[in-house]
Parts: structure tokens; C-alpha cells; sequence
């Protein structure tokens, strides 16, 4: 079985939103076309309606080369709309979820699904170059490389810390560039430019609800949690990436000059949750995989993660979207972005018991504050001094 191409994967978002689903799927079409005008579309699953559900946002095929991302998220939408509308279990390798745990996934959350981004890119990585990576906006006019070069790296254009060398170190190692032509990570001609980028916003601005975020990438069997452009602190909430003072000098890491300011708790959530996805993964088929900070890897600027948990540091009035990346499948695999297919069936469902349990980490992190929140209102448990 090959890899779902572009067509393959709206063609497959619109039989799953289809009846009988449609009661509780809904197909999104995302506002923005691609630059070969392209349509991009979501889905949103979720039975049920109110201020108090909690929305939780599966992104994947940003980058193009790599391609199972995609086939991860519609697999795992068939499974769980069918295993919802059959009141039926889910079995992944060493993981079985119930059908009540089915059944609580969808009428407790919402849950949106981008599988594909960037389909321009995915195209183009297919049909002409398998490691192309960007998507395939030409270089601006009067810009270097004008009618020459093409593409821009979607997770370098997001509006955080974009404009990178004003705010990290000369001596940072950051993956980022601002040379058109440059084949990889070319950041664009302005933070939040690109039509990919503007649709996977449009998600997080539409629906509030929206309190996680994955995004899937490829590869090194990875789960990284905020932040990605410098080591994490919890002491000094001056120090952070709206501070001018520590323009300069982020991205080092290893030392004191810079840390991320990020809030203890949600750093104990993030490794909570990360694990609970690292150990569901791990049941499949025995490969571990490493639960650590996004700077661990490299640090970067303008990435999907960060910008999500920065959204409401930047504005109060938007809600916290705690971000992951998770990096699937082996540095070992010959072709490590698109393996051969029998392995990536692996991966898929690897990857797909992950996010169910992941999903079931944020519900029954909800119940348990439920449960303190009743407790602390009964007589006698004041917590006031």
C-alpha cells in the first residue's frame, strides 16, 4: 500500500465526514488557497456543544517530504469515528481503549484535524523531489532569487520570534534563514505570509475551545514540549521573548544569560501528558520514545508549537494552547521521512495510540480539577488562612 497522495487525503476527509459520521464530523474548508490555489479542509469531531468543552488540534504535512503524517491523522479519524459510531474498542498493538473511552474522547472533546497543510509541497515531494521540505511560493519581487527560488518553511514563519536575528545570539545554532533560495528553512518575507501558515492560525483564532495542540513532523521518535528557542526556567517570568533586554541573546543554551520563562504547572502537564503518549506508543511494538524540551533538539524561531503557547502570553484574551511536537519514526529507517510502507503502518499506529491516549490524559486531567473543585466547596475544606 502506498502513501496517501494530495487528492487521496481531501478525498478521504470528505468519506469520513460523510453520513452516517456527519453527526458528529464536520468538514472545515480552511479560508486560505495555497500558492497553486489549492483548497485545504479540517475536521472537527466532537459530540456535543457548550462553553465548558475543551477543543484539542491535531496538525500534520507541514513539511512535505514528510509524508506519513498525514496517512497518522486519517487513520486515526477512521478509527475513531468508527469505533465511536460502532460503540466499539480500539486496538493498537499492546493498547486496547475501550469503547467507553471512545465513546468519552467524542462527547467530551472537540477535536480538530489539519492532516495536510501544505499540499502544494507534499505534490511537489512526490511527483519531483522527495525531499523537498518547503512549500512553493516563488521568492517576492525584488527579492534574491526572484523567478529562481521557491518555497518557504512554513515552521519558521509563524509570529513568534520571527524575525530571529534581532532577538537570538550570533553564536546561537538556529535552524532558520532569510536567503530565499535556501533549500530548507528560508523564513519568508514576513512573519505569518504564507497561506498554510494563515489557515493553521485560522484554527486556533475560529475556535477558542482549542486548549492542545500537536503538531506531527518527522523524524527521531521525538515527543518535545515548549519551549524551542532556549532552555526552560520557571524562576525569573521577567526573562522572556517579549523582554528587549535579552534581545541577542537567546538561543545558546547551556547557560544563564537566557532561559524561557515558562509556568511550572504547565511544564508538569506537558511531561505528564508527553509521557502518557510516549508509554501508549511504546505498547505498540517496544520503541521508546524521548520526552524532552523542543530546545533539546536545536533552537528555532517562528515554529507552530511556540507560537501556540506564546498566543496568550502576547494577548490575555486568547486562550493557553499547551504545544507539542511529536517526532515519528527511526533515524535508522533507509528513507527516514517516508519509510517503506510496512513500516510506516507501524508508525501509524503508534503514533495514533499516542494521541487517543493523549486524549484521555487531558479528560481525565478535567475530572481530576472537577473532583478538586468540588471537594475544595464542600464545608470545612476552605483553603483561606
Amino acid at each position: 500500500m502506498p502513501y496517501l497522495n494530495v487528492d487521496e487525503v481531501e478525498s478521504a476527509l470528505v468519506v469520513v465526514s460523510s453520513p452516517p459520521n456527519d453527526s458528529f464530523i464536520q468538514r472545515i474548508p480552511l479560508p486560505h488557497k495555497t500558492w497553486e490555489k489549492r483548497s485545504v479542509n479540517a475536521i472537527k469531531i466532537g459530540n456535543g456543544a457548550g462553553s465548558e468543552r475543551t477543543g484539542v488540534y491535531f496538525l500534520g504535512g507541514v513539511h512535505a517530504r514528510e509524508w506519513g503524517s498525514p496517512d497518522i491523522l486519517i487513520f486515526f479519524t477512521e478509527q475513531l469515528a468508527q469505533a465511536y459510531r460502532t460503540n466499539s474498542s480500539v486496538t493498537l498493538g499492546g493498547n486496547t481503549f475501550t469503547a467507553a473511552q471512545i465513546q468519552s474522547i467524542v462527547n467530551t472533546l472537540d477535536i480538530f484535524i489539519l492532516p495536510q497543510a501544505n499540499p502544494d509541497g507534499r505534490h511537489f515531494s512526490m511527483t519531483t523531489d522527495a525531499m523537498w521540505r518547503k512549500n512553493r511560493r516563488p521568492a517576492p519581487p525584488g527579492r534574491k532569487g526572484h523567478r529562481n527560488c521557491v518555497g518557504v518553511d512554513i515552521n519558521r514563519n509563524y509570529d513568534f520570534l520571527w524575525n530571529y536575528p534581532v532577538y537570538f545570539s550570533a553564536e546561537a545554532p538556529i535552524t532558520n534563514s532569510t536567503d530565499p533560495c535556501d533549500y530548507q528553512v528560508y523564513i519568508g518575507p514576513a512573519a505569518a505570509s504564507e497561506p498554510e501558515t494563515q489557515n493553521v492560525v485560522y484554527l486556533m483564532e475560529r475556535f477558542p475551545q482549542i486548549r492542545y495542540f500537536i503538531d506531527i513532523h518527522s523524524y527521531g521518535e521525538d515527543i518535545l514540549y515548549s519551549w524551542g528557542d532556549d532552555d526552560d526556567q520557571s524562576s525569573n517570568s521577567a526573562m522572556n521573548f517579549q523582554n528587549p533586554v535579552y534581545n541577542g541573546l537567546r538561543g545558546v543554551g547551556g547557560d544563564t544569560a537566557y532561559q524561557e520563562y515558562i509556568d511550572a504547572s504547565d511544564k508538569r502537564l506537558s511531561i505528564d501528558l508527553a509521557n502518557g503518549m510516549k508509554n501508549a506508543i511504546q505498547a505498540v511494538r517496544g520503541h521508546t520514545y524521548t520526552v524532552e524540551q523542543a530546545r533539546s533538539l536545536y533552537p528555532t524561531a517562528g515554529t507552530s508549537d511556540d507560537y501556540g503557547y506564546s498566543r496568550h502570553i502576547v494577548d490575555s484574551s486568547k486562550s493557553k494552547i499547551v504545544s507539542f511536537v511529536v517526532e515519528w519514526g527511526s533515524p535508522q529507517n533507509s528513507t527516514p521521512f517516508h519509510p517503506r510502507y510496512s513500516e510506516m503502518q507501524q508508525i501509524i499506529q503508534e503514533i495514533t495510540a499516542g494521541l487517543i491516549e493523549f486524549c484521555l490524559g487531558i479528560i481525565a486531567r478535567q475530572a481530576g480539577l472537577l473532583a478538586e473543585v468540588k471537594n475544595e466547596s464542600r464545608p470545612g475544606n476552605s483553603r483561606r488562612t
